[in-house]
């Protein structure tokens, strides 16, 4: 899992951690402490033990990690039933090697086995700490939102995240080409994407991970409960599993 810089050390515009979490401080201090406690128990060079991470989450961190799913009837960057019992929130970067992987390999069975049959829904969040490109294109994925080509979107950039690299200049050509292949409006796409509104989407994206101790990506809350990293599908079917009996199914 590549971890986030400081904002110091940050080559490209600072997006500003906009703190947009409700409820007391403690709740903030309860969600680091639950990715920081997750990060210790992660050891690349063993299998994920789901079990021993969610015995140390307590209830009130796992219900300050619900809080955060938003569960809206019409959110184009969300997938699944919104009265699903499962929620995972991801935050994710467009140009991180991990999180293709993950979309690539892993996501496609979890939402076959899952959100297709109305157990989970998936919300995501734009987290882009790796430059400006990976900030571009969070905008742009914001900006397809708008179109409702959200998801369409999503997989044709993981697909081939090659394809978005080098000048700025060239990765929105090469944006607005893809958004023209999608059958977008490509004035009002690149429009969108230079608006006040969808920076203030990324923005709030980015502090609420922030604000949360995301220090790497991908992250995830599954109900509540960490897994960090592009870990195994089973890390992610025990933990799915798990907050699926938490519900009584």
């Amino acid at each position: 899992m590549s971890e986030v810089p400081t904002m110091s050390d940050r080559s490209s515009r600072p997006i500003a951690p906009t703190l947009v979490l409700t409820g007391a401080a403690c709740v903030l201090l309860a969600l680091t402490f639950l990715f920081v406690r997750a990060e210790r128990l992660q050891n690349p060079s063993e299998e994920r033990s789901t079990e021993e991470l969610t015995q140390t989450v307590s209830q009130e961190m796992r219900e300050a990690g619900e809080e955060l799913a938003l569960r809206r009837e019409d959110d184009p960057r969300a997938m699944g039933e919104v009265d699903a019992p499962v929620v995972m929130v991801v935050y994710s970067d467009y140009l991180c090697p991990f999180c293709g992987e993950w979309v690539r390999r892993t996501q496609p069975d979890i939402v076959e086995d899952y959100v297709f049959e109305g157990l989970l829904r998936i919300e995501w969040r734009e987290f882009p700490y790796l430059g400006e490109n990976s900030r571009t294109l969070a905008l742009g994925a914001v900006a397809a939102a708008e179109q409702d080509a959200f998801w369409e979107y999503h997989a044709r950039v993981y697909g081939s995240p090659e394809d978005f690299v080098g000048e700025d200049e060239r990765v929105r050509e090469r944006m607005e080409t893809v958004a023209e292949e999608l059958g977008l409006d490509t004035e009002r796409f690149m429009r969108d994407m230079e608006s006040d509104a969808t920076e203030r989407a990324v923005e709030e994206d980015y502090g609420e991970g922030q604000a949360m101790g995301v220090s790497g990506t991908p992250a995830f809350l599954i109900n509540g409960d960490p897994v960090l990293g592009a870990q195994p599908l089973e890390a992610f079917t025990e933990t799915i599993e798990l907050a699926l009996r938490d519900e009584g199914r």
